[in-house]
């Protein structure tokens, strides 16, 4: 990897361990690592690069489909190319698409999935991120005890870690958890803890911690604290755009804290700046909010016709809101089913690349691409087994009857081919294939050298005794087989090299032989 691609890489990394990302700077970065790193023939640096594309893409709610098209991709080719912490990483994404589309055992699968596969060198943060997609997760499957003990874990690798900012959006996300799942008190023991880390290491909460504070605060009626916290969240800067809500929210946090004090006229002016700050279809939510905040106020101070007014607008809002999440969730859908039919084509167009058109076995293009990786996992003790199967005088064949029928010929001997490898198991296996012409390839993989030539054998008997007439009427067909051994670190080219000298040993010595040995040492001529 040259300087510039190693750079990028860091760079990704850094952006790839932050909960907080400036999309445009991260939009930038992401294109400039795929494209580099499809230049430089580094998928890891390409594929990094496209999903961080995508984490940005899941940050606004309108491009989630586009997010979803891409990792449901990336989800493929990372696995391909065996990209284990890329694979951990679309898997915690795609849980936030799950998460998106209501479907929150799915969610729960992709974030159990991508916290299985993340190796043991992933950092703290990274390990701490998968943690809590998982942790969220369970929350939302209404398993509140297993998702606090998520947190409790990434607590303590944020701590471990001395990771102060990483530990505090832990442990503020298992406060919230456990304040929606109607456990205040330990909620708010949780975010003692939390601002005495903070205080401890000199530094402010987040208003998104604030807000979460405030609200324990209200469920446990301790009202004026929960004013004097709404009032240090109005006053912070909230220009997070990750949490565009959160002005809106924070009005609506001190009007609620008003609310229950019973300061009504404070109240409605906190609340009528919610609703200032809320306008936009992008916070239908917080509109939403505070419709119902505005009949619950209402209520209180006995102007009933009012409350059912603004109760009525909450609900159709909120239908509202739910017939625009479905679309969205409909949509996101689609976008998956188009990429898994995609990929689906992708895949068996790839596949069909990879097989001989007229005989349907493996082509030259599979051979190259797998034999290399099976040599590396034989051994000088347990050779793989590489012959070169060649049928005899084919040109006559073609001469005397046609080519139409010499493809028929090569057919019927593509079926025979199969019998000589055996079924896949642990450490054996193999596949046939066609190199080209009248030559065929049969790889053995596991089996000792007695059971590899006793196999070749009886292929070549087995085209021999073949009923070819019903082709070739009074022509013989036969074919030359060359065997050859090889196992790491023996190179591909060298072993088909090692057969193709064994198969033209066999031709000079008559044809319809069997030539070679896996030992490399001497030739061996075996015939009926």
């Amino acid at each position: 990897m040259d300087g510039h691609a190693i750079g990028l890489s860091s760079a990704v990394s850094a952006m790839e361990e932050s909960f907080v990302l400036d999309q445009q700077a991260a939009a930038v970065l992401a294109a400039e690592a795929e494209e580099t790193g499809r230049a430089v023939r580094n998928v890891e640096l390409e594929l990094r690069g496209q999903a961080l594309v995508a984490d940005v893409l899941l940050r606004q709610a309108e491009t989630t489909g586009e997010a979803t098209r891409i990792l449901r991709t990336l989800e493929y080719r990372a696995a391909e190319h065996q990209l284990i912490m890329l694979q951990a990483r679309v898997h915690r994404l795609l849980s936030r698409v799950a998460a998106n589309m209501g479907d929150y055992a799915d969610q729960l699968d992709h974030a159990l999935r991508g916290l299985q596969l993340l190796p043991a060198h992933a950092s703290p943060r990274i390990r701490i991120m998968h943690l809590m997609a998982l942790a969220e997760a369970l929350f939302r499957t209404r398993s509140t005890e297993s998702a606090v003990r998520r947190y409790q874990e990434a607590e303590q690798v944020a701590l471990a870690a001395g990771d102060t900012l990483f530990c505090s959006y832990v442990v503020n996300d298992m406060a919230y958890c456990l304040y929606a799942a109607g456990q205040a008190q330990r909620a708010e023991s949780a975010m003692i803890r939390l601002l005495a880390l903070l205080e401890s290491e000199g530094s402010q909460p987040l208003p998104a911690m604030l807000d979460t504070l405030a609200r324990i605060q209200l469920a446990q009626r301790h009202t004026e604290d929960a004013i004097q916290t709404a009032k240090r969240l109005v006053a912070c800067n909230q220009s997070d755009t990750d949490y565009p809500e959160g002005p809106a929210e924070a009005a609506l946090t001190m009007a609620a804290a008003y609310h229950q004090a019973g300061a009504l006229t404070d109240a409605q002016t906190a609340l009528d700046r919610a609703r200032e700050l809320s306008a936009g279809p992008e916070l239908a939510r917080v509109q939403a909010n505070v419709l119902r905040e505005q009949a619950e106020l209402h209520a209180t101070s006995g102007d009933f016709p009012a409350a059912f007014a603004a109760y009525k607008a909450y609900h159709e809002a909120s239908e509202q809101l739910s017939s625009r999440e479905r679309e969205a969730q409909a949509r996101i859908r689609h976008a998956a089913f188009e990429t898994a039919e995609a990929r689906r084509d992708a895949e068996n167009f790839r596949e069909q690349s990879l097989r001989d058109a007229l005989t349907g076995l493996r082509n030259r293009r599979h051979v190259d691409a797998q034999l290399p990786a099976l040599l590396t996992t034989a051994t000088a003790a347990q050779p793989l087994a590489v012959a070169i199967v060649d049928v005899d005088h084919f040109k006559r064949i073609n001469d005397t009857w046609s080519h139409e029928i010499g493809d028929q010929v090569l057919i019927a001997i593509a079926g025979l081919l199969g019998p000589a490898v055996p079924a896949e198991g642990v450490g054996v296996g193999g596949f046939t294939a066609r190199l080209g012409g009248e030559e065929f390839l049969v790889v053995i993989a596991g089996l000792a050298e007695a059971d590899v030539l006793d196999r070749l054998e009886k292929l070549r008997l087995a085209v021999e005794c073949y009923p070819w007439q019903l082709l070739t009427g009074d022509l013989p067909v036969t074919v030359s087989i060359g065997v050859a051994g090889g196992w790491h670190p023996a190179r591909s080219t060298d072993v088909l090299g090692d057969a193709d000298r064994n198969l033209y040993a066999a031709k000079r010595s008559g044809r319809n032989r069997l030539c070679g040995q896996l030992t490399r040492t001497t030739v061996r001529s075996t015939t009926d």
